[in-house]
């Protein structure tokens, strides 16, 4: 899924684990939806979308009045209804009440939901009349407005939520609604709701409170593309529209402006043209016999309908709105996968991932049945902002393999042989396909992968050697020929095949990926050269015995002595004479664009995240300097943002800057060897290498020095693979939400997709144009360009959910 989703965000999460708990008393199974790794895949969040930090969600989530918001976004009442609802002397008396308060907002609850609820059975009741049920496909009984404002709604599909609307909008059932011991209503279901009402007297405006309710609904609601709700206060209302192209909000109106608020009672049946509230394709089901119960899904696809899907993860309902499913078909778990995708984005992941499997399975690479725009009877799902900039259409994929988080590994061993194969396959995808993924993360690198069984036997005859091979020293047949990984969520993938002639390609130059895990260079949109990242020490790792002999049995003496550096190469580029600050100064004219080493630091992190959280059951327990050293450390990681503008200086930065008994001090006393390892692999990711005279020669030789350090240990640890704890994680203070896990088959932070038509190139010409345009003289600086996603438009492109 992807970055374009970040981050990408569900509603505040509940409080975070706290200090001092030992490693081993926290298990994965309790934790809730801000919490990492857990066996139930939490939401996915942006930065600042934590239980501690609500304000800054509402800060986002806050939009300036539309003074055209009622001729744009609502479908007036018809005028002889409104004049009825008007002259009622019930409606009369609670619009009255309601102007009467002054400073109790718990005094709007009941004047406001019954005034509410009596305009939506006028309006019901028209519609019914009219002939419209089938046209818009109304419920059997109207909504009803209900004072939910002492308990939250219940099966947040993932996690838990604990926000409390004042008033919540529901669909009339038979059964009714739980009311509690003080006459308010408790217990309905988000699959339930379907507008919410937030109430403010003297405490300011209730707009971005109501829009961040409106977030954790729009991800648990699948089925509602759209979403109106009410902001409201003694004096004046103002009603909200929420979609996957962002967030718009009416100006303030008075209570006696009855037009307005039956327009917004009718819009929630008969909304106007282009505002989707249902999908019709995606249906909750409660389980039989439990009533209000927690629901699966039912699922229209082209190529049939599937029951009982559960929902694994949620993305950014203001962005690409990622939302990943999980049903058993066959016997086998199946992932149903959709977005709302820019129709002016370059590339579909559909569209990647027939690229790359063409030729035969990748092994390593998620496979797709079947991918198809969503469609309510002959019409697309499809959303767009008024100005036309942005428009987005539902995108749905039937995916056939799945895999396990990393916080499942069994042993550090298992954890690393995923690591070195992702690497692998990766530079396979570059060199081979010509497809950088651009969004390397936990949540997209999987492992134990479960694979569906390859249809015509149609296996890629010349895949690479995996860390199976080389260990056994045998390169297994290609059917044989599995990978440890299974990278997924290819949105945020480019195609070096488009390129153009002696141009970089434009979805290369943008700023792409998380923010925990985007290569430094990456999230400052420049070739990175802050202090010590130019100073290049360390060369092309040399393997030594064992590990030697089995890397040229497999991979051949030819790509060994390929990379080793000779006389004063590093990595097999130059270090430049220059002093630091002309470096730096020259680095600045640079043209930035997407290298793949950029990925293989992503995957350093992901690799550091997982290792640093793991909990050997060897020695589970915290002392208090290993749990001061993980806080601080993780809190460098998970806090970690991408900067508005270049050349901002990366916080991870003092990660990589440690001396080898710092990165001792943050593991547990059984992981020594393992940071010794990663202290290693840091030395050889820290370093700017595009800032070299000339830079690398070859594209992967971050990849190949990251390899040949995990296949040393690996050798040398064959018979000590460090059992883990699997699910099982230490515990942090807090930082959690940019690297929490997202299920077995996971996404990543912010949606956001590139736009431009396609241009087509020869593949083989890509790669060596990418490298002259690098050693080229640098050419005048420009900020490299950035897509928004619509709804937080937070100045880069970050192609996060399902994040994405």
């Amino acid at each position: 899924m992807s970055s374009d989703e970040q981050l990408r965000t569900p509603s505040p999460a509940p409080p975070q684990e706290t200090a001092g708990v030992n490693a081993d008393e926290t298990s994965a199974t309790h934790v809730s939806s801000g919490t990492p790794f857990g066996l139930v895949p939490s939401p996915i969040r942006r930065p600042g979308f934590t239980a501690h930090n609500r304000k800054a969600v509402e800060e986002l989530a806050y939009v300036d009045p539309d003074p055209a918001f009622f001729e744009h976004h609502l479908q007036a009442c018809p005028a002889s209804l409104v004049k009825a609802i008007e002259k009622r002397r019930d409606v009369q008396k609670w619009i009255n009440d309601i102007n009467k308060v002054k400073t109790k907002e718990a005094s709007l609850y009941q004047p406001v939901a019954s005034l509410l609820s009596t305009i939506s059975e006028k309006v019901f009741d028209h519609l019914l009349a009219s002939g419209a049920k089938e046209r818009l496909h109304l419920p059997r009984k109207s909504i009803m407005f209900l004072d939910h404002h002492r308990h939250a709604p219940t099966h947040f599909p993932v996690g838990k939520v604990d926000d409390k609307p004042d008033i919540i909008g529901a669909i009339g059932r038979d059964g009714g609604y739980r009311v509690a011991q003080d006459g308010s209503y408790e217990g309905v279901p988000y699959h339930c709701i379907e507008t919410i009402v937030e109430a403010k007297a003297i405490y300011g405006d209730g707009q971005a409170q109501a829009t961040r309710y409106a977030f954790n609904i729009q991800q648990a609601r699948p089925d509602r593309p759209g979403f109106y709700c009410l902001s409201v206060k003694p004096g004046k209302f103002q009603v909200v529209y929420s979609s996957p192209v962002g967030i718009e909000a009416s100006e303030h109106k008075d209570w006696n402006d009855c037009d307005s608020l039956c327009a917004y009672i009718y819009s929630l049946y008969d909304p106007p043209a282009g505002h989707i509230l249902c999908d019709r394709t995606l249906v909750p089901r409660e389980p039989a016999g439990v009533p209000l119960g927690k629901p699966s899904w039912t699922i229209q696809t082209q190529g049939g309908t599937y029951s009982g899907a559960s929902i694994i993860f949620l993305g950014d309902p203001w962005g690409r709105r990622t939302t990943v499913f999980r049903v058993t078909r066959n016997k086998r778990s199946v992932i149903i996968k959709e977005s709302y995708i820019d129709c002016g984005r370059r590339f579909q992941e559909a569209e990647l991932l027939m690229q790359i499997h063409q030729n035969g399975f990748v092994p390593g690479v998620v496979r797709h049945i079947t991918a198809e725009d969503v469609k309510n009877g002959d019409d697309i799902i499809m959303l767009s902002k008024k100005d036309g900039e942005l428009t987005r259409k539902k995108r749905r994929m039937v995916l056939a393999d799945v895999g396990q988080d990393l916080s499942f590994a069994e042993s550090v061993n298992d954890l690393l042989m995923v690591i070195y194969d992702t690497l692998e396959v990766h530079r396979m995808l570059a060199r081979d396909r010509q497809i950088l993924h651009r969004d390397m993360t936990l949540f997209n690198i999987l492992m134990y992968p479960s694979l569906a069984p390859c249809v015509e036997g149609r296996f890629l005859r010349n895949s690479p050697p995996l860390i199976d091979d080389v260990l056994r020293g045998e390169l297994r047949s290609p059917e044989q020929r599995s990978a440890r990984c299974l990278i997924i969520d290819l949105d945020n993938a480019a195609s070096l095949v488009a390129a153009k002639a002696n141009a970089i390609p434009e979805e290369l130059r943008c700023r792409t990926g998380t923010p925990a895990y985007i290569a430094r260079a990456v999230s400052s949109g420049s070739v990175y050269t802050a202090m010590g990242t130019l100073r290049w020490s360390r060369k092309m790792p040399e393997l030594s015995g064992e590990a030697k002999q089995l890397y040229i049995k497999l991979y051949g003496e030819g790509r060994y002595l390929k990379y080793l550096d000779t006389g004063d190469t590093v990595h097999g580029g130059l270090p430049p004479r220059e002093a630091e600050e002309d470096i730096a100064s020259r680095a600045r004219k640079m043209t930035f664009y997407h290298r793949w080493e950029y990925d293989a630091e992503s995957v350093f992190w992901t690799m550091y995240a997982a290792l640093l959280r793991a909990v050997p059951k060897a020695s589970p327990k915290e002392s208090k300097g290993s749990s001061e050293r993980l806080n601080e450390n993780w809190k460098a990681l998970s806090e970690h943002t991408i900067p508005r503008t270049r050349r901002t200086k990366d916080s991870r930065d003092a990660l990589l800057d440690q001396d080898p008994s710092e990165f001792e001090d943050c593991f547990l006393p059984a992981m020594q060897d393992v940071a010794q390892l990663v202290y290693s692999i840091s030395r050889h990711v820290y370093p700017a290498y595009a800032a070299m005279t000339p830079p690398p020669v070859h594209e992967d030789h971050l990849h190949e020095a990251m390899q040949r350090l995990i296949l040393q240990y690996l050798v040398h640890h064959l018979n000590d693979p460090i059992p883990l704890v699997p699910g099982k994680l230490r515990p942090v203070k807090l930082g959690d939400n940019p690297v929490v896990n997202r299920g077995t088959y996971g996404t990543s932070f912010q949606e956001q997709d590139a736009r431009g038509e396609k241009r087509s190139r020869d593949p083989v010409e890509a790669t060596p144009m990418l490298r002259r345009l690098t050693r080229a003289s640098a050419s005048t600086h420009e900020d490299p360009p950035v897509f928004g996603d619509g709804g937080f438009e937070l100045g880069w492109e970050m192609r996060m959910l399902d994040e994405e």
